[in-house]
């Protein structure tokens, strides 16, 4: 009997679309299990590349795009006529639920591999689908990024409709869904779909990789979490080598406050990624990791333990030099000193951060160490500073607006806020700082959570909770903490605070 239930694809600027899904599904073999998990995706290829597009498809669906782009590219060396390794690097280079977008280089690598695919023709159906999909992304040159996501979204919902019974088809739907959540929508419909249709496939195909790998992001937020436990518990026993499986689980572990869990799963995920370089680079899911093996020390009150860790971080000098590895090279030393609240030491942070890093790519980041310095400076009591420092995240947020970056913009405006606050509340104007502090807590409750942090670096509802404190409102105070720990469970200082 046909499960099917209907609601609405909210994607970007593009309609909403009304559709039916989740047809029945039929169950994968789980024979010949390896070490990465098990995809079942039968190509016009020959048998030699269909066995290496199996191996790229995998690393696939882990998201180790950069270890699935070589064995796509290996399969190609021996034979180019197979479509879907081509498809496979295409992929490779679109990265749909990671922050930020493609680098030039990974976006001309994508692009060319899609050109390759024109001319090549006896694709099944289901192939057909999927090249079509890529067709959606890449082939509006003009559009932008997270326009062409929504098409490659809308192109997956019709592969996904015409191939029910496709394991892998059904897993970038799921995927799409969740690449196209509309942010800020308290409902979360969509991203609730994309579970369901998860949940349904790991009845069929248990040890499907991106099955479990998409359902630990769908439910990687704070009501749904405990959905996310089960797929957290067990990624690792489809892929105990894989650096990313072994980090993900940690996500769901972060919202739920388990701390223990976090840090041990980091640690594995850390020594797998050192074990696992990317060519002279030491690869960006060791430092994904180490941020949030910092954090979670710091959440369980081990500022000596973070701390050793942020030392053994910083002193590796060959980051591979990605939005990931930026992000926690300039979060890591900032969460440190305000976890303890360091605001002298924050104040006193410099400005230029690790060498292995072009920052200039990544202004997301680099206002996080300008954050640290402006509320440092002004709870330290050093106004001109603190005005100074304003001033310099009013430039980052404007090259922010220019580059699209709007969950990021967003963020550097409740920073500024939260600076604003401060500075007011030093001039005496109470009721204004305590208005500025509550907007930017009320905006960053709505933006969320990047899936690249296990956290912000200072939340903005804490610092709400600190600045009532500060007046002497205790019991309004109480109330920003416990909020602030309805969203993070479990966190070190809210938890102090209301002691």
């Amino acid at each position: 009997m046909n499960r099917i239930k209907r609601f609405v694809i909210v994607a970007c600027t593009t309609p909403l679309i009304t559709i039916s899904v989740f047809p029945t599904i039929s169950a994968a073999s789980d024979e010949n299990p390896s070490t990465l998990g098990n995809v079942t995706f039968p190509t016009t290829c020959t048998v030699q590349s269909n066995a290496t597009f199996q191996e790229g498809l995998t690393l696939l669906h882990h998201m180790m795009y950069l270890q699935a782009e070589a064995a796509f590219n290996r399969g190609i060396e021996q034979d180019d006529s197979c479509a879907m390794l081509h498809w496979g690097v295409a992929m490779s280079n679109f990265h749909p639920l990671w922050p930020g977008q493609p680098s030039t280089p990974e976006t001309e690598r994508g692009r060319t591999a899609f050109q390759a695919l024109s001319g090549i023709t006896g694709l099944s159906t289901v192939e057909l689908n999927l090249v079509d999909s890529i067709r959606a992304f890449y082939e509006p040159a003009e559009a932008s990024y997270r326009e062409r996501i929504a098409f490659w979204a809308a192109s997956l919902h019709d592969a996904y409709l015409a191939s029910p019974n496709d394991h892998d088809t059904a897993a970038f739907y799921a995927l799409s869904l969740l690449a196209t959540a509309p942010r800020g929508d308290k409902s979360m419909v969509q991203i609730k779909r994309a579970g369901a249709l998860l949940e349904m496939l790991h009845d069929m195909a248990p040890r499907h990789p991106g099955v479990i790998h998409y359902a630990i992001h769908a439910y990687d937020n704070p009501p749904l979490a405990e959905r996310g436990l089960p797929y957290a518990r067990i990624y690792d026993q489809i892929a105990p080598s894989v650096p990313h499986a072994l980090h993900m689980p940690s996500h769901i572990f972060i919202r739920l406050g388990y701390w223990d869990e976090a840090i041990e799963w980091n640690r594995r995920s850390a020594d797998a990624a050192l074990a696992q370089p990317h060519g002279d680079l030491v690869s960006g899911h060791f430092a994904h990791a180490m941020d949030y093996r910092i954090y979670a020390h710091l959440q369980r009150g081990e500022v000596e333990e973070a701390q050793a860790i942020l030392d053994e971080f910083l002193a590796v000098e060959n980051h591979q030099p990605n939005f990931g590895a930026a992000y926690a090279l300039a979060a890591s030393p900032v969460r440190v000193l305000l976890e303890q609240g360091k605001w002298a030491e924050a104040a006193a942070l410099p400005a230029e951060m690790h060498s292995a890093i072009p920052w200039e790519k990544f202004p997301q980041c680099t206002s996080m160490n300008t954050f640290a310095r402006g509320i440092g400076a002004i709870r330290s009591g050093d106004i001109e500073k603190a005005s100074n420092i304003l001033k310099e995240l009013e430039e980052l947020r404007a090259v922010l607006d220019a580059r699209k970056l709007s969950y990021w913009e967003s963020l550097t405006k409740v920073q500024m806020m939260s600076i604003e606050a401060w500075i007011e509340l030093s001039l005496g104007n109470k009721d204004l700082a305590i208005q500025l502090q509550t907007m930017a807590a009320d905006l960053e409750d709505t933006v969320g959570k990047s899936p690249v942090t296990p956290g912000h670096v200072l939340p903005a509802r804490e610092l709400l909770g600190d600045l009532l404190t500060e007046i002497g409102n205790a019991e309004d105070a109480r109330t920003a903490y416990q909020m602030t720990l309805s969203l993070t469970p479990n966190r070190h200082r809210s938890m102090q605070a209301l002691q």
